[in-house]
């Protein structure tokens, strides 16, 4: 059920546009713009069984790191997910609620455990409303405690945004990372 006080609150703030690059990495044999995993399974913006939804890193270091915490949470290694590919996107949207900025975040009651917690019930709680409300996605920090990620919510997105992948590189072995979590 969606929280009418949350809803009020999300609504308050201006949504934004984002246009660049963003990067994602997925098993080999998996579409590039698939959201069906996330919507079966849920992820960090979205609960389980409800709606499509693209995570994508905005720096390419980010999705080294979210990678790594994927293989923690699973208690796995990383061999166990290869082969995999990380692409990247070209993004042009314009109705984002981005969590960036620290003062939005407390106007909507999101700490930061909330945003790096394996408990994503917050998060989700915040992606069901900014859905509900037709925004196309949400800008947040990672969970993984560095850089960026965008979370895009395919059935909302506008006439004139687009979410296109150009290219990708293959993952045969683990990917360096600066700093794993």
């Amino acid at each position: 059920m969606i929280d009418p006080q949350l809803l009020a609150r999300i609504d308050a703030v201006a949504p934004v546009s984002f246009t660049g690059q963003a990067f994602r990495h997925i098993a080999q044999d998996h579409h590039p713009l698939s959201g069906v995993g996330a919507r079966t399974h849920g992820g960090r913006w979205n609960p389980p069984d409800s709606f499509s939804t693209l995570y994508l890193a905005l720096e390419r270091e980010t999705t080294v790191l979210e990678f790594y915490r994927l293989v923690k949470r699973q208690g796995r290694t990383p061999e166990d997910f290869l082969p995999r590919r990380m692409y990247r996107y070209d993004i042009a949207l314009t109705a984002i609620l981005d969590l960036r900025d620290p003062p939005i975040r407390v106007a909507l009651q999101l700490s930061e455990t909330d945003l790096r917690s394996d408990d994503a019930a917050k998060c989700q709680q915040i992606g069901e409303s900014a859905h509900y409300l037709g925004l196309e996605g949400i800008l947040a920090p990672s969970a993984a405690g560095e850089g960026n990620v965008l979370a895009v919510f395919f059935d909302r997105l506008h006439a004139d945004s687009q979410v296109r992948d150009l290219d990708h590189e293959p993952w045969t072995a683990p990917p360096e990372a600066a700093r794993a979590p």
